[in-house]
């Protein structure tokens, strides 16, 4: 009988670049591969020394408490080398200690395997033995992967992962509940991908409907397509029953498996002194028994068997995936830079930290320039946020506020204003105040305004403005000749302005509160180092932008306070030009009441009416009016001609100085705060407490720069660069 041939080159070739890439990155990116599991004691050695050609330690103190990765490759040289890959989480300490393990091996012994065990377990960090009460301390178990090669000339290529069997009770001083499930989130973990072909190990004295870890496949590998069962022991089941169930499963009679079951018989307690070679003889003549006839028959009893099955699907397995590996690792490769471009470079100096702050200066201030200019196709976060397309914002805030000083400015209606001109607002509220109700809560803003300011006061006197200056009038009375004085028209404005405060500090505290929630979500745009952001934020920003909103604030009074508490004084021609057009209609009503009493009007064709008035009649014409009564009706028509020039200016000044100067422009204003003259003005001890990189920053940057090598180098590996 022949043997069999050894595996084309094609195949050794990718098998040898799969070996490469889960050295680089097994625990990052799924990779084909076969996972042995199943219960301790469940013959799960015995099954490992078969298809790898070497013993494993026998004493229970040694037993599996990480992951064993066995690679047996055929090369010139003989060698076996054992190291160890370390886990994702692993810290630089751990790293350090784990690196400077390494040994090789003459020949691979249960003796040597258990020196190597041991010192593989000091090198992770884990106890010396479950029974040791000198590292009570130290974990019973590890999740970095103990890597064992073994290279010869005489070797199949072949690899297979050992995962620690599966316990279910605590044993005191030795395991505990949480080593229950560490194991158990092990396996599932190791099991859980569709690249993995699961090889579960069940004795074949016992039910495998009760086997946990058929149950664990099933919710790993729902339709059991890539779970293939090894039943082991089969010389422990005695009953006749048992048998059949065995001899079923195998036949493929009853069974659940698309893989299916196969059969082994392992070297007992007693075949301690046995080499391997004698092992399988044993096993050889065991399947020989007539009652095994069919299985044998099958190819689906023994050692060998197993090997040659497992081993060819984990090739066809591996040329299957080969493609979507090599696109998932270049993608992978791609995400793993954007995320280390994204941090900026390392910041442990004091030039590195502020050209980091001074890039986000720069960005900061490009965004605000865009955001000001309303130039939104410069930047994609204008696209996906309205709010922060700022002018917009404002030239809708000026609008209303605008209209809200029209409409409901003015303390009493004007006589003879259309309804149009009427109070249209809340009695007692700005008719803006709740145009912002979808700003965020600004608590560190509350200082800026006095609620109490925004409260509408009360009108004093009677609601109808002629009556209110009437009695201003009888009030104020000199032995003014025909006239009146003058200083009642100052009193009257000051009234009559008495919503200008509420309504423009209300427009204020809005626009300053767009603005603040703009440069908030901006810094949290262009500083995503939540660390880096909260010292800035606090420890520079924050005053600062406080301080210029007083600044705004302040403006806004001192237009307020200048235009109530001044004198009335306008050089503006629409001042007299709007006066005279009141007296010319007050004249106009004289004439045409005096035209309709005497019957003098006169039509002339369907398109044009007038009156008809000779000079003599003119020359008698009264407006009947008293001295004090006309006196009222021109204080009116001046109060209403400077009110209408005043409000327009007014409200121009309030959104040009206080908004458009010192929210939006100044260079001391809120939006050039965080600029490259701010990162230039700080000293090292302030580089050092905002940029400097943390604990954390520094783990996430080293351990990015340890994957991109990693990658990279997977890459050249499937490239055949290396």
């Amino acid at each position: 009988m022949g043997s069999t041939a050894p595996p084309d080159q094609g195949n050794l070739a990718i098998l040898t670049k799969v070996d490469k890439l889960r050295e680089l990155i097994g625990s990052k990116v799924a990779l084909p591969q076969l996972v042995v599991v199943g219960d301790q004691s469940s013959g799960k050695s015995s099954v490992l020394e078969g298809l790898t050609g070497f013993g494993f330690p026998r004493d229970a103190e040694l037993c599996t408490r990480y992951a064993t990765q066995i690679t047996c490759r055929r090369e010139t040289e003989k060698s076996i080398s054992v190291s160890i890959i370390p886990s994702d989480e692993a810290s630089s300490h751990d790293l350090e200690r784990i690196k400077n393990f390494h040994c090789t091996l003459k020949e691979m012994t249960p003796e040597s395997l258990a020196r190597v065990f041991k010192e593989a377990n000091k090198a992770m960090g884990i106890r010396a033995s479950t029974t040791s009460t000198s590292s009570e301390s130290l974990p019973a178990f590890s999740e970095h992967i103990l890597k064992i090669e073994k290279l010869g000339p005489k070797e199949e290529h072949f690899t297979v992962i050992d995962v620690p069997g599966i316990f279910r009770k605590e044993t005191e001083g030795v395991t505990t509940g949480d080593d229950i499930e560490l194991v158990r989130n092990m396996v599932q973990k190791y099991m859980k991908d569709s690249r993995t072909i699961i090889l579960a190990i069940m004795p074949s004295n016992v039910d495998p409907a009760t086997q946990e870890i058929l149950k664990l496949a099933k919710e790993a590998d729902r339709n059991m397509t890539r779970t293939m069962a090894v039943l082991t022991k089969p010389d422990l089941a005695i009953e006749r029953t048992q048998q059949r169930i065995v001899m079923n499963l195998v036949e493929g009679n009853r069974s659940d498996l698309t893989l299916g079951y196969y059969i082994v018989k392992n070297r007992g307690p007693d075949d301690v002194d046995k080499t391997l070679e004698q092992g399988q003889a044993d096993e050889t003549k065991f399947f020989s028994q007539p009652e095994w006839t069919n299985v044998r028959r099958l190819g689906k009893a023994g050692i060998a068997a197993l090997k040659s099955r497992v081993r060819g699907l984990l090739t066809d397995l591996i040329k299957k995936e080969f493609p979507k590996l090599k696109a998932e690792i270049a993608k992978e490769l791609l995400s793993l830079r954007a995320q280390r471009d994204k941090m900026g470079p390392s910041r442990s100096t004091q030039d590195t930290q502020r050209a980091y702050l001074n890039k986000m200066s720069e960005e900061f201030q490009t965004i605000a320039r865009d955001a000001v200019n309303a130039y939104y196709t410069g930047n994609e976060i204008f696209d996906t946020n309205y709010d922060l397309r700022l002018i917009t914002r404002i030239v809708e805030a000026h609008e209303k506020y605008a209209d809200s000083m029209w409409k409901t400015g003015h303390t009493r209606p004007f006589a003879d204003d259309s309804k149009s001109e009427a109070d249209e607002s809340i009695p007692g509220t700005p008719s803006n105040e709740s145009e912002f109700s979808d700003l965020d809560f600004c608590p560190e803003l509350d200082e800026i305004l006095d609620p109490v300011d925004l409260i509408i006061p009360e009108t004093s006197g009677p609601e109808d403005i002629m009556k209110y200056i009437g009695e201003v009038y009888r009030a104020s009375r000199g032995q003014e000749l025909g006239t009146f004085n003058p200083a009642m028209v100052s009193t009257m404005f000051k009234e009559q302005t008495k919503k200008w405060k509420p309504i423009t500090l209300s427009y204020m505290n809005n626009v300053i509160r767009t603005v603040h929630r703009f440069i908030v979500k901006v810094i949290g745009e262009v500083c995503p180092d939540s660390r880096v952001r909260d010292e800035l934020w606090n420890g520079f920003i924050l005053e600062e932008l406080q301080k210029s909103y007083r600044e705004a604030m302040k403006e806004a009074k001192f237009l307020l306070a200048l235009e109530s508490n001044s004198t009335p004084l306008t050089l503006n021609h629409y001042f007299n030009s709007n006066l005279q057009k009141a007296q010319s209609e007050r004249l106009v009503s004289a004439i045409e009441k005096v035209g309709n009493e005497r019957g003098l009007r006169n039509h002339y064709g369907t398109q044009e009416s007038g009156l008809i008035l000779t000079k003599e009649k003119l020359e008698t014409l009264s407006l009947n009016m008293g001295n004090s009564e006309y006196n009222q009706s021109y204080i009116h028509d001046i109060l209403k001609s400077y009110y209408k020039v005043s409000q327009k200016k007014f409200v121009d000044v309030v959104c040009q100085r206080a908004v458009q100067y010192h929210l939006l422009q100044s260079e001391q204003g809120p939006l050039k705060i965080f600029s490259t003259q701010m990162v230039l003005g700080l000293n090292e001890e302030q580089l050092d407490m905002i940029a400097a990189e943390d604990s954390p920053v520094k783990i996430r940057r080293e351990k990015l720069g340890r994957d991109i090598e990693y990658f990279e180098k997977a890459l050249k590996v499937l490239k055949g660069s290396t």
